[in-house]
């Protein structure tokens, strides 16, 4: 009688080892493109819901520039202006002024868990969208978890724009670099949490995070001596 053959211990420890480092060495890859995913169809449809209450309050009101008097010329003004022109187009869980930052600063939660922390100044309205409500926060736009959005001027028209003004006549070069260092501000310097351009390259790309999307974003080169 034939004796059937099977595997050893030594050769099955040995299966299940190079397994495990083959999962060790590809779940964190799965893992951001999950994240990524997560992250671009969240960002889609809060660019999606915006522009349609804006469009909703302009059929009602007139152009955008009629009633954005209201704000932003002056701080503290964004509450008055959001619930009165878009809240009634929008559907929120949660409305509040925002704790711990300026008393400018407002933040509204959606169903889905995302939301937003917003204030207006100078004529724009800053707005940092947070995939989830917990990372919402001022000034917070890291191209993970936050992202800027901005009502502002182009042309003398008011616009809901992705990242701010600027960025929509960046090139794809501009706004990969923008968004890879964060150096809006000053170009030497990294600017750590706040890219501002890397919703514009989103939306730019087709509203996808193409395989060379900086997730991670650099770090300030060291000064040599």
């Amino acid at each position: 009688m034939e004796k059937l053959k099977g595997f050893t211990l030594a050769e099955v420890l040995i299966t299940l080892g190079i397994i495990g480092v083959v999962a060790a060495m590809t779940l964190p890859t799965v893992i951001n493109n999950y994240k990524k995913q997560v992250a671009v169809n969240k960002l889609k449809k809060f660019y999606s819901v915006m522009t349609q209450a804006i469009k909703l309050e302009e059929a009602q009101n007139g152009a955008i520039e009629y009633w954005m008097t209201d704000c932003p010329d002056k701080n503290g003004c964004f509450e008055s202006w959001y619930n009165k022109h878009l809240d009634k187009h929008i559907k929120s869980v949660l409305k509040r002024k925002a704790n711990g930052t300026s008393p400018s600063n407002y933040e509204v939660e959606f169903a889905d868990g995302s939301g937003f922390n917003a204030y207006a100044v100078s004529g724009v309205v800053n707005i940092f969208y947070c995939t989830e409500f917990a990372y919402c926060g001022n000034e917070k736009y890291d191209g993970t978890r936050t992202f800027l959005f901005s009502i502002c001027k182009i042309n003398d028209k008011y616009k809901f724009v992705t990242s701010n003004c600027t960025a929509q006549t960046k090139t794809r070069e501009e706004l990969l670099d923008g968004c890879l260092k964060g150096n809006y501000d000053d170009a030497d310097v990294f600017s750590q949490g706040r890219r501002h351009y890397c919703t514009r390259l989103i939306e730019y790309d087709g509203w996808e995070m193409k395989d060379d999307y900086p997730w991670i974003q650099a770090k300030q080169p060291e000064k040599e001596d």
